[in-house]
């Protein structure tokens, strides 16, 4: 935990960042799998695609999807540093671990309490805690901070003994199976290609397609739900809101101080406050998912009377030439 940098994000440079997400041509980031259908369902003959998602459904999805496209900018200096940390490891007889620790751990110098209590001193304005309470935090981040200058120092030297040359190309998503031969580094002993950065972002590649699919999984149900309610309303010459209220809320049993009790004492540990503090609390929270509980049961009784096509599918672990070769529908 770094505690002499915080950032805070107000809710409207949050919003502000959201939107500009939302509505800017966000960069391919090469972590959909290929062909990308746009129709995620068909409700009764009425297609629900992409762009039918919600504002912030859609946005989550482009956050998520940043990562990859942030760490492709890096993976290339990553592959070039494990490609020659690997290589002097190798021609000295001993692993990459314990390399790393005679060159970078056992080179630097151990910060001392004095220096950690100088570091406080200068920014305990913004750190609002007691030194003892920070004191091995403060150790711990300037012991980080001369690893990475002298891991740094380790990585150039090994550079500049292998010649490496980096290409001026930015790192993006092959287009095709012929960009996976781009070579974007070069030195004695080693090429690092396309293939090789995005060989190895599959793995955060996999991680963010299972994100993508419940951001997305979730909204479009949301989107079902709403729709089937419409047609619902519509057949009957009625509102959603009445057919809430007739086969929702009219069925929902009032939540019990007894039943508000029983969930405090299994709580409790992880709760703050006394059950008279927290009851009406508790007893809204139960309340609420009750209500959620027996609308999904009506949801589930409106898609089964219905023609509810899903096209939107899990996941699977990401074949390379899936995410860059495929034609596109």
């Amino acid at each position: 935990m770094n505690v002499l940098k915080k950032i805070r994000l107000y809710p409207w440079l949050l919003l502000l960042l959201a939107t500009q997400i939302a509505f800017s041509q966000t960069p391919n980031c090469g972590c959909e799998q290929k062909p990308q259908l746009n129709v995620l369902a068909v409700i009764n003959g009425v297609k629900i695609t992409h762009d039918n998602l919600s504002i912030d459904a859609r946005t989550q999805v482009s956050l998520v999807q940043e990562t990859v496209i942030t760490a492709r900018a890096q993976q290339l200096n990553l592959l070039i540093n494990k490609t020659l940390l690997e290589a002097e490891a190798k021609r000295r007889g001993i692993d990459s671990a314990t390399l790393l620790l005679l060159e970078v751990n056992a080179r630097i110098a151990p910060p001392t309490e004095a220096e950690a209590r100088a570091l406080y001193e200068q920014n305990k304005d913004r750190i609002k805690r007691g030194f003892g309470n920070v004191k091995n935090d403060i150790i711990a981040q300037l012991k980080s901070e001369r690893e990475t200058v002298r891991a740094t120092q380790f990585a150039n030297a090994l550079r500049t003994a292998a010649r490496v040359s980096v290409s001026d190309l930015p790192v993006t998503p092959p287009a095709n199976e012929a960009d996976l031969a781009r070579v974007f580094a070069t030195g004695i002993g080693m090429s690092i290609t396309s293939q090789d950065i995005e060989q190895s972002l599959l793995p955060l590649i996999f991680r963010v397609q299972q994100q993508v699919y419940t951001l997305r999984k979730r909204d479009l149900d949301i989107r079902i739900n709403d729709l089937l309610l419409e047609q619902e309303a519509k057949r009957l010459g009625t509102t959603p809101k009445a057919l809430i209220d007739l086969n929702v809320r009219t069925k929902v049993p009032i939540t019990s101080e007894e039943q508000a009790r029983a969930y405090y004492k299994e709580q409790k540990n992880r709760l703050e406050g006394s059950f008279s503090k927290l009851k009406f609390q508790i007893m809204q929270f139960l309340q609420e998912q009750e209500s959620q509980k027996w609308f999904r049961a009506y949801a589930e009784e409106l898609r089964k009377a219905a023609a509810v096509q899903i096209y939107l599918t899990a996941p699977a672990p990401p074949d390379l030439r899936q995410l860059c070769c495929n034609p596109v529908d």
